[in-house]
């Protein structure tokens, strides 16, 4: 996936996914800002912002001059700007006129009665669909949460924000459409294909991707929030929904998915995962005899994967691992690389693909293996200049070190736990000994690209973990690669994988 954006000589133009900062206030938040510089390679300067939870339009200045003088065009209120917001309030006008005070008490934004105006907002009622009101609004001054409280000053409160009066929803319902400046002796006027009503309605089915240009043959979370029960995948041609709701998916939320799924023209298959297989949930049950040999070829950034459905929860490739699958590509030219817990084998392709001169492929399972060579087949890649092994990965790692073999870049990401016939392995207890290893295994400026999805410790203490047991100052920590949009990121952590790259001293 390619960002999609306007570019414009001094400043670029993106639209600003919902539940992300428009900029890091701390070092363990995270902001679209960063996200944007990291992704295209080039400084950004933040002129105005976006609330978190608020999506749309927003500017950066890509030089300092550029970004001075459109923070003082803001400042001087010489941008008009126009917001998009639902609400399930019904009133009698059509376009009202909102003055109001706006002061921060206690944390919270607030409109001060008794107090002379410092805000202003006109409001115009655009459509109607059910029980849902679309308006635009047109801030004439820049106070925090102005739209959102001279919403609910007009009685139409925005839907999502319970802060506000605002009746729950899976996200706050106000989007930022367009902007209006003189620039240059210019007027330049920006806007983006606004989100349509039923896109701010839906439940389910609202994603980020606005923010991407998706290639017809391609993979991607769609979505992927952490308070709801629903995460899904879209292979290609296929709609994969994982569903951790208690009880299974429910028969009006089946018939949403099902009639998404037509919609789009993709294959739909639910998994229940609460209870990571004991039992079977929601749709899955009338869906699982007729997919037992249904396979198919799903494509990321071009790079074909079989995929299964009679092979577990996941049909054959996480798609939150795609940053780093391509930092491997871009690494291995002329290395040799170690792939431990290689499940089907993404990073080996990947670095095969990238010009590795021997790629090493370890898994406890040979099934997997046997996955792997079909992924190496599908992009013509000899398997027979490559090597696999189904052993585990410890013992493995112990006979490498007596037998001194070297690694110039070692992928590990190993899972919380795991057994095989000769032993438990538990990341909690083990890691240590497997950092151990790894590093006695890794060539001189080598890399380990190390990541998991243990849920009881955060990415530092899986660093105090993983060092606990190497001399110090024998290695240097560095971040992964910044996930990518498509997931939901929190603020106390960038990346949703606890992982992190090893550099050897």
């Amino acid at each position: 996936m390619h960002l999609r954006f306007q570019e414009f000589d001094d400043f670029l133009v993106f639209n600003k996914p919902f539940g992300v900062r428009t900029h890091k206030v701390a070092d363990n938040q995270f902001g679209f800002v960063e996200y944007i510089s990291e992704k295209l390679k080039r400084p950004l300067w933040v002129v105005h912002r976006l609330d978190k939870e608020t999506s749309g339009l927003i500017l950066f200045a890509t030089n300092k001059k550029a970004a001075a003088d459109l923070s003082a065009l803001f400042e001087e209120h010489k941008i008009k700007k126009s917001y998009l917001f639902l609400t399930d309030q019904a009133i009698s006008e059509r376009s009202l006129n909102i003055k109001t005070h706006i002061e921060k008490q206690d944390h919270f934004f607030v409109n001060k009665e008794g107090m002379p105006p410092n805000s202003e907002t006109d409001l115009e009622l655009v459509g109607s669909h059910l029980h849902f009101y679309l308006w635009k609004a047109f801030p004439k001054t820049g106070k925090p949460h102005q739209i959102r409280l001279h919403a609910q000053k007009a009685g139409i409160p925005i839907l999502g924000d319970t802060e506000h009066a605002g009746s729950i929803h899976h996200r706050l319902a106000l989007h930022a459409e367009a902007v209006q400046f003189p620039w240059n002796d210019k007027a330049i006027a920006v806007s983006y294909e606004a989100p349509g009503m039923m896109s701010l309605i839906e439940d389910c089915f609202y994603s980020r991707h606005s923010l991407f240009e998706i290639k017809a043959k391609e993979s991607y979370r769609l979505i992927h929030k952490e308070s709801s029960d629903l995460r899904a995948d879209v292979f290609t041609d296929r709609l994969w929904v994982y569903d951790y709701s208690e009880k299974g998916i429910s028969e009006q939320r089946s018939g949403e998915i099902k009639s998404f799924a037509k919609k789009k023209n993709l294959i739909l298959h639910i998994r229940h995962m609460l209870d990571r297989g004991q039992g079977v949930g929601g749709l899955e049950k009338s869906t699982l005899a007729s997919e037992n040999a249904d396979n198919w070829v799903a494509f990321e950034e071009d790079v074909p994967y079989q995929m299964k459905t009679d092979s577990g929860f996941s049909p054959g490739l996480f798609l939150d691992q795609r940053e780093n699958r391509q930092y491997v590509r871009a690494h291995s030219k002329d290395k040799k690389v170690l792939n431990l817990f290689s499940y089907t084998s993404g990073f080996s392709v990947q670095s095969a693909l990238g010009g590795a001169e021997k790629v090493t492929t370890v898994d406890v399972s040979e099934r997997f293996l046997t996955w792997s060579r079909e992924n190496f087949k599908l992009s013509e890649i000899p398997a027979e200049k490559h090597e696999f092994f189904a052993q585990d990965c410890m013992l493995f790692l112990k006979g490498s070190v007596k037998r001194n073999r070297k690694w110039d870049l070692i992928v590990c990401d190993p899972p919380s736990f795991g057994r095989s016939k000769d032993s438990v392995w538990k990341i909690e207890k083990d890691l240590p000994a497997l950092a151990e290893l790894l590093v006695q295994c890794l060539a001189p400026k080598g890399t380990i690209l190390f990541t998991c999805n243990y849920e009881k410790k955060n990415r530092t203490e899986l660093v105090k973990l993983f060092t606990s047991k190497l001399q110090k100052n024998q290695i240097q920590i560095e971040n992964l690669p910044m996930q990518s949009l498509d997931y939901e990121v929190t603020d106390e952590n960038a990346n949703l994988l606890k992982g992190f790259l090893v550099k050897k001293s």
